[in-house]
């Protein structure tokens, strides 16, 4: 089958908080908006009915039906410890797969064709377990997953990448559940990753954590209640104090204001916390040190220092934290660069990788590194095996893709007839404190000499795919293993009760859209009333600002007085710049309907 008999090859952005997917339309990455959102809420939940939903709406019924919507489900991938939702429980990867199946029909409705194979990023410091758990995802949404990348890596590729003078970038990707940083070499369209770093529990849940734990501990002093312990109020708190952290982005004093939030002897009590940003910034400096101490230890890797860093490019929508920005000024001496939509920019490098399999010129070369050290338990000194084991690295981490290395050990014993290859993930020396992958056995010849000596060989693929042989080469005997990304967690038996579950979820939520949705036109969005309907052009500028016209108007129907008509007004004025193509209008009204977005948000 031909690459365009297959279909096309969309970019996916599988985030903790927001999910985003991208194509290269024309020769430019370009996010598919649907309905004016370009980012999907990665929440899922089930409505009244039992039907499935997914994004803003599942978001939206949070507060009122907690115990029917899951969010955050990306801190579980790797696990197999299942979580409930309404009246059944999930695995992480069937709970993403529902993400990934509503941005894939998102995807074939503004291409206007079926689209069935993806590019997933993933968080540069996922282990392999996290990464097959993805990949597992995308499968159950009815995906071919072509490739998993790390998002630093991915957003690289948005950056600079036909500049024929060599740079340095830094990529800094603080997230919703995730932080990652890269360091990029960028010379004559080939993108080098040099190194990365990063925590897969470090991100914008944990300051909002930190925010809610704060507020809570107040209103418990005043009233003796504990607001977490219900879980509507509990929800109802942490979205309060979502909101004040984007207002202290801005402002330098917020307050947390909810009416009648709990009850105490009949009388209804309310919240009013007044939260200063420097109040903010001390409940949360501890955990930004933690993303510097990665940055130096990437740096360290990569053996640069920051004078030798010519850019500094910021992603993930906990960078737009002004103590954050300050932080990074402050240790790099340089103005961290947001050129391109932090929110969108790891989605619109999946893109790029995307086109870049299915063989489009897009003018980059890309080498990416190993997240992890790979190798296998051995004996101190030169024996394989005992009580004592040791890990032994073979592939060490940040090494350049794809990677190839073996390495020679020896029998424990002459009369050995059995040798077992335990093969582990990690970095440390202890291995209760890496990770076992795989494990297999090899059958070798008893004696001496050259007989007593086994090379293992690790081949490490773009794809993240491990093959392990181990041969006694005196004999030719030898035996392998292929980890694809890890074992999987997923029984062919339970991985197919999975797809039939999901199907049946999947099929009975379309029935609840319009018959003819899937065949709109690609350029066209359907709004919820025709007065919102809008073209969806397909260039960046006009593109983007089409999903803020959406935006503005879903926005205006929510908040009232002058932040509403003000919002309707330069959605007016903006489609009116659209229709014209007056590019300098589009950008210039573009900037001041996010700036009003932001602040109402």
């Amino acid at each position: 089958m031909s690459e365009l008999a297959k279909g096309p090859i969309v970019g996916i952005d599988l985030g903790t908080t927001n999910s985003v997917v991208a194509a290269v339309i024309n020769g430019r990455p370009e996010v598919l908006s649907d309905d004016g959102e370009a980012i999907l809420p990665s929440v899922v939940g089930v409505d009244p009915q039992g039907k499935l939903i997914t994004g803003t709406v599942a978001r939206n019924q949070q507060v009122a039906f907690p115990e029917r919507t899951i969010v955050s489900i990306k801190r579980h991938m790797g696990q197999m410890d299942k979580v409930n939702l309404g009246e059944q429980q999930f695995t992480p990867p069937e709970v993403s797969a529902m993400i990934l199946r509503k941005l894939r029909d998102r995807a074939s409705r503004v291409l206007g064709t079926p689209v069935s194979r993806a590019v997933i990023t993933v968080p540069a410091f996922f282990d392999e377990n996290q990464r097959q758990a993805t990949r597992e995802a995308g499968e159950l949404a009815g995906l071919t997953v072509e490739r998993i990348i790390n998002e630093p890596t991915a957003a690289s590729l948005v950056y600079h990448a036909g500049a024929d003078h060599k740079q340095h970038l830094v990529v800094y990707d603080f997230g919703g559940g995730t932080f990652d940083v890269s360091v990029v070499r960028m010379e004559a369209g080939v993108i080098e990753v040099l190194s990365s770093k990063g925590d897969t529990h470090l991100g914008g849940d944990d300051l909002d954590a930190l925010l809610l734990k704060y507020v809570a501990d107040i209103f418990i002093s005043k009233h003796e209640i504990d607001l977490r312990t219900n879980a509507s109020t509990r929800w109802r708190l942490l979205q309060a104090c979502e909101r004040a952290k984007r207002e202290l982005s801005t402002e330098a004093t917020t307050t947390i204001s909810e009416e009648f939030i709990a009850e105490k002897a009949g009388q209804p009590l309310h919240l009013n916390v007044t939260i200063t940003r420097r109040d903010y910034e001390g409940l949360i400096e501890h955990l930004v040190e933690k993303t510097i101490d990665c940055v130096d230890d990437a740096l360290r890797d990569a053996k640069l220092n920051m004078n030798q860093i010519d850019e500094l490019v910021l992603v993930g929508g906990s960078t737009r934290t002004p103590l954050v920005q300050e932080r990074l000024r402050e240790e790099f001496k340089l103005e961290p660069s947001r050129a391109v939509d932090p929110d969108l920019a790891v989605a619109l490098g999946a893109a790029v990788q995307a086109a870049m399999l299915e063989g489009q010129k897009v003018g980059r070369v890309l080498i990416d590194v190993t997240g992890h050290t790979l190798g296998i338990a051995a004996l101190s000194g030169s024996s394989m095996f005992g009580s004592q084991a040791h890990f032994s690295p073979i592939i060490h981490r940040n090494t350049p893709l794809p990677a190839t290395y073996e390495q020679a050990y020896f029998k424990n014993s002459e009369g050995q007839t059995v040798a077992e290859i335990d093969v582990y993930q990690g970095e440390h020396n202890d291995l209760a404190l890496n990770q076992s992958i795989g494990i297999f056995k090899v059958d070798v010849e008893a004696g001496g000499g050259e007989k007593n000596r086994i090379v293992v060989r690790f081949d490490l693929t773009l794809d993240g795919v491990l093959n392990v042989t181990a041969l006694q080469p005196a004999t030719g005997k030898k035996n392998d293993l292929k980890i694809n990304n890890a074992l999987s967690n997923f029984q062919e038996h339970d991985r197919e009760l999975a797809k039939d579950r999901l199907s049946t979820m999947f099929i009975e939520s379309d029935e609840l859209a319009d018959d003819d949705e899937f065949n709109r036109p690609a350029d066209w969005i359907r709004r919820d009333s025709p007065d919102t309907a809008v073209p969806t052009p397909q260039s960046g500028a006009a593109g983007k600002a089409a999903a803020l016209i959406g935006q503005a108007r879903q926005i205006a129907n929510t908040v009232g007085g002058d932040d509403s008509e003000e919002l309707r007004s330069l959605a007016d004025q903006l489609e009116a710049a659209i229709s014209s193509a007056d590019d300098a209008q589009i950008e210039s009204l573009s900037a001041a309907l996010d700036d009003v977005l932001f602040y109402v948000q």
